[in-house]
């Protein structure tokens, strides 16, 4: 079994690129987990669908992977670093062999791990495919600014505050109305299509709205 050491981890939900990574994310110091060398067909697989792994495959990983905290080593159960040799990422894993979360490596740490997965056999994993996944092609900003819009817009909606929605409203489409419930599902519509520039003017507004209040 193949191991890479010293490595810095950061598992979210969705796979972010390290340049998305902020310094309030809970990087974890890795000391060693186990590298798994797959087919670049599997590695799509892994990316486009949600994964159910076999129980064999857990009980392989079982508690290999450490990581350093406080200055202990601590084991992650399930852990594991999957390759096809052109691209790396880390998968975490629960006790069902579902994926739960990914990370990316560093730039430098993922281009030493591109080179030792070389020199090692391609493995055959054990999983099922559970449903494919959404996609989302969004950065990590860019999820962040919907899901800001769609909470004011929430919060606003339920406490009735018509006027903060009828000026969004009007801002954003350049139209008055006087219906709450059409504003709000008007606004929740169109944040459903792609990014534009009226959608960071939203943004932008509603966090104006704040800091005019302090």
């Amino acid at each position: 079994m193949t191991y890479v050491y010293d490595l810095i981890l950061n598992f979210n939900n969705d796979l972010l690129e390290f340049f998305e990574w902020e310094k309030s994310d809970d990087l974890l110091h890795i000391k060693r987990i186990n590298l798994i060398k797959i087919k670049s067909s599997v590695y799509n697989e892994i990316l486009d669908n949600e994964i159910s792994f076999s129980s064999s495959f857990l009980g392989d990983i079982f508690n290999k992977c450490e990581y350093f905290e406080q200055k202990k080593v601590k084991n992650l159960p399930y852990a594991v670093l999957v390759t096809d040799s052109y691209r790396v990422m880390a998968l975490l894993l629960n006790n069902e062999g579902k994926i739960i979360k990914y990370s990316s490596l560093l730039l430098d740490e993922e281009e030493d791990t591109l080179e030792i997965s070389i020199r090692i056999p391609l493995v055959k994993l054990e999983y099922n495919i559970v449903k494919k996944k959404e996609k989302n092609n969004l950065t990590r900003k860019e999820n962040n600014i919907l899901k800001y819009i769609k909470k004011e817009l929430h919060n606003c909606y339920q406490v009735k505050d018509i006027s903060k929605l009828q000026y969004l409203y009007y801002e954003y489409s350049n139209k008055k109305n006087d219906d709450i419930d059409i504003i709000y599902n008007y606004l929740l519509k169109e944040l459903s299509k792609d990014l534009n520039e009226k959608h960071y003017n939203l943004y932008n507004l509603i966090k104006l709205s704040y800091s005019s209040k302090r």
